[in-house]
């Protein structure tokens, strides 16, 4: 792909129409949906979270394709983190939806996703 002036264009990973990203909170320590299943075969590519911790508790954060354990990231008292991995970390199947579970219920644990959705 070239821009108007014959110049290749590139971007990190896909193009712009297979982003996909969500945003969630949670106060309870359960495992909650930041982004949605894709849909029959589709993979989704996670390429960064970041974290937010309002509480006065340090805490992790398991970063879950469906129910499988894919990242432990910790996340400090009235702090954040951010999660950038040096490759997409894949799905564990297609049709899964990407999930955070804060270790403990906190006063609120705020997740930002962002990847993109592939067939491959």
């Amino acid at each position: 792909q070239s821009g108007v002036d014959g110049v290749q264009l590139t971007r990190p990973h896909t193009n712009l129409e297979s982003i996909v990203s969500g945003n969630a909170n949670n106060t309870d320590g359960t495992s909650t949906e930041c982004i949605a299943a894709g849909g029959s075969g589709v993979k989704q590519y996670l390429t960064s979270v970041v974290l937010t911790n309002t509480s006065s508790s340090n805490i992790y954060v398991e970063v879950k394709s469906g129910t499988t354990v894919k990242a432990t990231i910790p996340v400090p008292a009235n702090g954040g983190a951010v999660f950038n991995p040096p490759v997409p970390l894949p799905p564990n199947a297609a049709n899964e939806a990407w999930n955070f579970d804060p270790s403990a219920a906190t006063t609120t644990v705020y997740c930002s996703m962002i990847g993109f959705k592939s067939k491959i």
